[in-house]
This record gives C-alpha cells, sequence and structure tokens, in this order.
C-alpha cells in the first residue's frame, strides 16, 4: 500500500523533474494555443493530459512486450514520438500545409486527418495525438517507477500495472494543473490569439525543436546535465518516498528494534529448481529456529556488498540457532544456471543453503520487489524484521541476537561496525548494455537491436555516458563483440565492476586514463582480465573517489557484457 501511495506522489514530482522539461511545451504550448475562432479550447488540457497519462500505461506494456515477447527496438518508438511532435509543430507554424498534402494523398475524407484536425477547436483527435505522442519518449528519471518496471513488473504485472496507474495519475493531474495555469495567464493576453501571430509561430518552432531533441537523443542529455547541475533535483524527494518494505505489516510501530508492528506468518519456500550447500529447506521443518531469508543474484554489486556481513553472522550465530537461507532470483538468463551460481556460492565463501528461484515463485510468495532483501523469521515462523537494500547492518545484528535470545540462547558476540558502507553522491548508476534497459548509450543514433553494427567510437563520452567501438550485437540483456572491439566510458565512483562472459581464458584490456594500473582484483600486472565464466568482475579501484574518469576496455571476439556497477 505505501509503495501505491509513493507512486502517486512521486507522478506529481516527476512533473517539476529534469527529465519533463523538454516535454513541458508540448503540453503547455498545446493547451494554449487559440483554436481558429481566436478562443482557447477550455477542454484541451484535460484530453491532453489524460492522453498522456493512459499513453504512459499502455507504453509500459508496451515496452515490456516489444523487449520480451517480440524484440522490437525500444527506440523505435522514440523516432515514432520525436516525428509525431514535429509533424504537430509543422502543422501549427504550416496550417493549411498538411490539408494540401492529406488533399494530394487523396486522405481529405478519410479518418486519418489527424494532424489536420489538431488545428480545429473540435479536433479532438489532434489533443489525443498530442498527449498520446509522449508516452514512448516518457524516460522517466523517477527512481519510483524505475523500481515498478524494474523489479515489480517482470514477476508481478497486475500490481506492476496498478502502480503504474498510480504513478500516471499523478503525472497527469500535476501537468494538468501545469496546463491550466497557463492557459489560465495566456487568455489574459490578448496578441496571444492571432492565430498567425508570433506567439503561435513561435510555440510550432520549438514543438519542431523538442521533437528533433527526442529523435537525436539530445532531450536526454539535457536531463544528464540538469540532474547534475541544478541545484534542487526532485529525484532526492522521490528517494525517500522508496519504501523500506514491501509489506502493509511494516509500519514502523512503538518498537525501536522490530520494524513489523503485526508479526505475519513467513511463507513456505517454493519453487526451488535446485539447493546448494543444503538439502531443501522449509520454514514449517525450521520453526524453533531464527531464519535470515535473504533475496540475493549474485551479478548484483549491492548484493555482494552485503554478502560479507551475511557470512559474518553465520560464522557468528549458527551455532547458536541461526539459519540463513539464500534464495537466489536471478536478473540475468545466466544466472539461471546452477553451475554458474555454484561458481558465484564458492567465489563468495557462502556456507549457508542458497535455493534457486528461477520462476520467482518464492519472490513472489513474500511479494518482494528488491535485490537485496531480508526477512527475519522468529522461532515461532513469523515475520518480525525486514530490510531492502544496502546498509542498516547494525540494526539487522541486533534483531537476530533479539530472536535468538527469544529462543532461550545467550548471545555474546560484538555487533560488526558497519560505519564505512555509505555511498558518495555523484555515483555513476548502474548502466545495463542491453536495449532492454540501456541507457546513457552515445551511439544510439547508430542502433540496431540484434544485429552486428559497426559503431564508432567516442573516446571521452559525456558524464556517466558510454560508447562502443567495432562491431558489436547488442540485445536484449546484453551486447556482443564481433571482433576486436572497445568500450568508453566516463565514471564517478572508486570502484567499478562489469559483468560479463566469453571464451574460458579470453583477455580484456583495461585502461584508465591517468592511472598505470586500474587497480581492480581481477585485472592482472598486464592490465587485463582473464574470463573464468559470467559472473561480475572487479575492474577498477582507486585510492578515492573521483569524479568523470575515462575508463578504455578493449575485447577480442565473442565476449558478452551485462552491466556495469558501481562503488565508493
Amino acid at each position: 500500500m505505501f509503495l501505491l501511495f509513493s507512486s502517486f506522489f512521486a507522478g506529481i514530482l516527476t512533473s517539476l523533474a529534469p527529465c519533463m522539461i523538454t516535454l513541458l511545451p508540448v503540453i503547455v504550448g498545446n493547451s494554449v494555443i487559440p483554436g481558429q475562432d481566436n478562443k482557447i479550447d477550455r477542454k484541451k488540457p484535460y484530453i491532453i493530459t489524460a492522453s498522456l497519462a493512459v499513453s504512459v500505461i499502455l507504453f509500459t506494456l508496451l515496452l515490456k512486450a516489444s523487449t520480451v515477447l517480440i524484440n522490437v527496438d525500444p527506440r523505435v518508438w522514440l523516432y515514432i514520438s520525436g516525428g509525431i511532435v514535429i509533424l504537430l509543430g509543422v502543422s501549427m507554424l504550416f496550417p493549411n500545409l498538411w490539408v494540401k498534402i492529406s488533399s494530394k494523398l487523396g486522405l481529405e475524407h478519410s479518418s486519418n486527418k489527424l494532424l489536420a484536425n489538431a488545428n480545429k477547436r473540435s479536433g479532438v483527435t489532434g489533443q489525443v495525438l498530442t498527449g498520446a505522442a509522449l508516452g514512448p519518449v516518457f524516460a522517466s528519471c523517477s527512481p519510483v517507477y524505475a523500481l515498478v518496471l524494474a523489479t515489480v513488473l517482470p514477476v508481478n504485472l497486475a500490481l506492476g500495472m496498478v502502480y503504474i496507474v498510480a504513478f500516471a495519475a499523478g503525472l497527469g493531474l500535476a501537468l494538468l494543473a501545469i496546463a491550466l495555469g497557463g492557459q489560465k495567464v495566456v487568455s489574459k493576453l490578448g496578441w496571444t490569439a492571432n492565430p498567425n501571430g508570433w506567439f503561435r509561430r513561435g510555440l510550432a518552432i520549438l514543438l519542431i525543436l523538442v521533437g528533433l531533441t527526442i529523435i537525436g537523443g539530445y532531450d536526454k542529455k539535457f536531463q544528464t546535465w540538469a540532474i547534475e547541475k541544478l541545484p534542487f533535483d526532485v529525484t532526492d524527494i522521490e528517494e525517500k518516498l522508496l519504501p523500506s518494505s514491501s509489506s502493509d505489516n511494516n509500519s514502523g510501530g512503538e518498537s525501536t528494534l522490530f520494524n513489523v508492528e503485526n508479526p505475519y506468518q513467513a511463507a513456505e519456500i517454493q519453487g526451488i529448481q535446485d539447493w546448494i550447500n543444503s538439502d531443501p529447506q522449509t520454514i514449517e521443518s525450521l520453526k524453533g529456529k531464527v531464519v535470515l531469508l535473504d533475496f540475493w543474484t549474485y551479478s548484483c554489486i549491492n548484493c555482494q556488498r552485503t554478502q560479507p556481513y551475511l557470512n559474518d553472522w553465520y560464522d557468528k550465530y549458527n551455532d547458536d540457532g541461526l539459519v540463513i537461507l539464500g534464495i537466489h532470483a536471478p536478473e540475468f538468463a545466466f544466472e539461471k544456471v546452477t553451475k554458474n551460481v555454484q561458481r558465484a556460492v564458492v567465489d563468495a565463501n557462502i556456507k549457508y543453503a542458497v535455493g534457486l528461484d528461477n520462476n520467482f515463485a518464492t519472490w513472489r510468495a513474500y511479494d518482494n520487489q528488491f535485490w537485496p532483501a531480508k526477512y527475519l523469521i522468529d522461532k515461532d515462523g513469523k515475520v518480525r524484521y525486514t530490510h531492502f537494500g544496502e546498509g542498516k547492518y547494525e540494526e539487522t545484528e541486533m534483531v537476530i541476537q533479539a530472536l535468538l535470545e527469544e529462543t532461550g540462547s545467550t548471545v555474546n558476540e560484538r555487533i560488526t561496525d558497519s560505519s564505512n558502507s555509505s555511498k558518495s553522491r555523484g555515483q555513476t548508476p548502474e548502466t545495463y548494455l542491453g536495449y532492454s534497459r540501456g541507457e546513457r548509450f552515445v551511439n544510439n543514433p547508430d542502433f540496431v537491436a540484434d544485429q552486428p553494427i559497426n559503431y564508432s567510437l567516442v573516446s571521452k563520452p559525456g558524464s556517466n555516458e558510454w560508447s562502443l567501438g567495432g562491431t558489436w550485437t547488442i540485445g536484449k540483456e546484453s551486447s556482443l563483440s564481433n571482433g576486436e572491439t572497445q568500450l568508453a566510458f566516463t565514471f564517478s565512483g572508486k570502484e567499478v565492476y562489469l559483468v560479463m562472459d566469453g571464451p574460458a581464458g579470453a583477455l580484456v584490456d583495461v585502461k584508465v586514463d591517468g592511472l598505470s594500473k586500474p587497480g581492480g582484483m581481477d585485472v592482472n600486472a598486464n592490465n587485463q582480465v582473464s574470463l573464468d565464466g559470467a559472473r561480475l568482475y572487479k575492474l577498477v579501484l582507486l585510492d578515492s573517489f573521483q569524479k568523470d574518469k575515462q575508463l578504455l576496455l578493449t575485447f577480442p571476439k565473442g565476449i558478452t557484457i551485462n552491466a556495469f556497477t558501481f562503488g565508493s
């Protein structure tokens, strides 16, 4: 329930975010433009914003279907949307042009006269088209929207769409208020009413420019610049809306230790494909013990940074009655392979039981939405404490000790200090290297999905941007090197990690501008990484957090790269 309200308020806040600045001229401009009778249509803002909200919902479904079911390149929709915005601007700048074109094409009597109708006061179709064109353009900088799109929709389509609808409703209402305000101001200015005046033509030119920036990807570059340079960032407020729990049972009651006010029966473990380090486990058979259920996936750097604490708790409290169950829910396809997970378990020195939840059955049973996620279950089989993401290690360990004491165990272990686990602001975000969730890709104009394309390397991309050089095939969740290729990345952080796979023994060259040695644990004396399977490789370790460092990787043929993550 909390995430439902968070989604709604996040939509309101996103109307003020940098990701919406380039879209506001389309929304406000079309709302304030007078009709052919020199009167402002009072219904326009409602129709346009409602169409936008609906298009966000429909395009979210379309995006899921197009990248999962039929592998349509998502940028196709951006080109279509940018083109529609440009045509709207052209039809506004030259009102009679589309009428002449449609007449030449024999469309004047058909139902396809959408753009011609856009200039008529009664042309509801044009107003709908204006709003609907913005759905594919909407690449939200909202953390809440990203959370729902990345973690809720893949495992619970119905619940995910409820949150998306709430988000779209908040966004639509906020934009409606902005459009109505603009309309009210313009209605008092008589010089704006001239249908052939400079005001109308200026807005038309602005629409054309917006369409061009959408097609060229420049709107995303502006958003990145605005987020970094502007003093006020609403995403900071939105991050506070992210729930600390996915359960309505968590309400922060009077207890300062247990955050589940009304303990609830833990769901049974189900749908596990395989177990590592253990025979099959059940919650029912573990009653009388304290169980820590940890949802993770081995290529997730957030999970990896949590791992040392889990190992420490296992070593400290296993003999006192603590049972840790690692429920491995894969983010990428290769993480469904048992041998890959087994290798990751050995590399991470995990001694406790790990279950492969490849179909997200246990994940759904707990209504989980995060990697990593921890559920602490008491001796009676009830969930008493939850935590999502990194951090709060001391608090979690205190709960472990308290629950163990409830079983009659005497615990004298010292709480592990985690004061150095905080992140630095400005760190480059996790970056996916497939078209399903790929962002900040400099070579976007040349991109074609699932086909080998020769890309020209941009040696120094902008902040947090990446570029490919040579022939690559970019797939849904990864990119494949088709020869000797390169990747350039401008990152901010202290540590750089890359999930990749390829032929055993294949060598990847690693260079960081200004450094003789990248410092990553997986980089040898020759500044190369020797591949040994599909996993997360540690490429860079700097002495301190640094801004806008240049990373250059050189790959041989047959290397698959999935995602970059960063640490501070």
